[in-house]
């Protein structure tokens, strides 16, 4: 960008929200992913916007995006900057719409249960205003504290809680969102509609490359009456898996269910002797008392034919304690020549077994401690984590080794036939193999869209491989 450029952003929105200054511009060029945090020791960035541009309302929202793809210039949405995956940052530099301030309650709704928001309201926040009506929004990621409600369906996010109250997809009424072109998308909210496409779609998981997301309506649900814990060890992963599939088939729909192999439960659960070598399944209820109930006396039954050992209720206890607390990772790239980094993806009952190994292998070839769980359970699957730690010589081959870690990762899943996110998004980790993951085909009605939408090219180029 040019400085006549940046006297016509000034025009546009006013000269004090517009800054080209590098104590600005670095920090929100960044964002949470651990490379990015390990570039951040050294005072680098993985790149650099070239203004940083803070808009008053939506309408400055849609003035600065015609302009953006009037005069060719990249523009990169960015909230409170939680993403993983590097989603948010300005890859090729231009401007960086910082929309932290569009973080408002507009209206809640106890009797049909919703809840509309501006964008950038962190999650915590919208639920401690919900707490005060009797409500909940049932979307409880590990990010929970430092995420945005438009961030998270853009990512096509999801929470711990998901097993009962579904993603965002599940939890989304209505959307609002400024095109490229300056015009705004309103979407309707029903119970269910058959009225073509389900526009609303696109903007999930868009990763900001259709849109600015500025008002999100949720679906809410009243706080649940009872919660209930209960935990079991298995010898083998099946056995686990197994317990899980015919819970199911059961009819039983807990909100959290998590599998954590032997070395991650030695790791989390050490105090609980009794699991050591073993599986350890955490679970937790909610909802009314009796069905709680009934679902936990189901689910004892069916692990104690798998062969489960109760552990009781205190490893899914500790488990909720600690759930939001994942700083010993950033502790760890925060060492000298430290890596850490937790990958992941979705699969089917039949191939998890083999796709955790394959990738447990995979990051061995490169970390120095590798451990992994299910959560985030469906009918026909589940959503598989593994997380790696390691130690490398020096700076430059820590950064080095996530490069090969992701090649080696992404190798093995997409060799799986697995899919290679389940909610963390694609960002510029998983860019390469997005292709693998949808067809040639696939990535082709993914680009005819952009072209569709964003015909200029401007709206976070680098991400989704446009």
């Amino acid at each position: 960008m040019n400085s006549e450029q940046i006297d016509q952003l000034s025009q546009l929105v006013g000269p004090d929200r517009v800054s080209i200054d590098p104590a600005v511009l670095t920090p929100l060029s960044r964002d949470a992913s651990y490379r990015s945090q390990k570039l951040e020791r050294a005072g680098q960035t993985i790149a650099l916007a070239e203004a940083v541009v803070t808009p008053k309302d939506e309408a400055d929202i849609a003035a600065v995006l015609k302009w953006c793809a009037a005069n060719g210039v990249p523009v990169t949405p960015r909230g409170p900057g939680s993403s993983v995956m590097g989603s948010q940052i300005p890859l090729r530099g231009g401007v960086l719409l910082d929309l932290r301030h569009f973080n408002q309650v507009l209206e809640i709704d106890p009797y049909n249960r919703l809840a509309r928001v501006q964008g950038s309201i962190l999650l915590s926040d919208l639920e401690a205003e919900l707490n005060k009506h009797g409500l909940t929004g049932g979307h409880y990621p590990q990010s929970f504290y430092v995420a945005g409600v438009a961030g998270s369906m853009t990512m096509r996010g999801t929470g711990t809680f998901s097993s009962l109250y579904g993603s965002v997809e599940d939890r989304l009424a209505e959307l609002r969102v400024v095109l490229p072109s300056g015009d705004v998308y309103q979407s309707h909210n029903s119970p269910r509609a058959s009225t073509g496409p389900d526009l609303r779609q696109l903007f999930l998981g868009s990763e900001g490359c259709f849109g600015v997301i500025t008002e999100v309506t949720l679906k809410v649900i009243p706080i649940p009456q009872t919660r209930l814990y209960a935990s079991f060890a298995f010898d083998s992963f099946e056995a686990a898996l197994d317990t899980t599939r015919t819970m199911q088939a059961a009819g039983v729909v807990p909100a959290v269910l998590r599998i954590y192999d032997p070395v991650e439960t030695a790791a989390k659960h050490t105090q609980f002797t009794a699991a050591d070598g073993s599986w350890l399944m955490v679970l937790l209820y909610e909802g009314a008392a009796e069905l709680t109930q009934v679902q936990a006396q189901i689910v004892a039954r069916v692990a104690a034919g798998q062969g489960g050992r109760d552990m009781g209720e205190e490893p899914a206890q500790s488990w909720e304690r600690k759930r939001f607390d994942v700083s010993w990772m950033s502790d760890q790239v925060a060492r000298d020549g430290g890596v850490a980094e937790a990958i992941e993806i979705a699969a089917s009952w039949s191939a998890l077994p083999k796709v955790m190994e394959a990738m447990r292998q995979a990051a061995g070839r490169t970390m120095d401690k590798v451990m992994g769980h299910v959560s985030h359970i469906y009918s026909d699957g589940a959503c598989l984590y593994v997380i790696s730690t390691g130690t490398k010589p020096t700076e430059a081959e820590a950064l080095m080794a996530y490069d090969q870690l992701w090649q080696d990762v992404m190798e093995v899943v997409t060799a799986e036939g697995a899919v290679i996110c389940h909610h963390h998004g694609i960002g510029y980790e998983r860019a390469p193999w997005l292709e693998a993951e949808h067809g040639a085909v696939g990535l082709g009605l993914l680009h005819g869209l952009k072209r569709m939408i964003d015909p200029a090219g401007v709206m976070n180029p680098g991400k989704l491989t446009f």
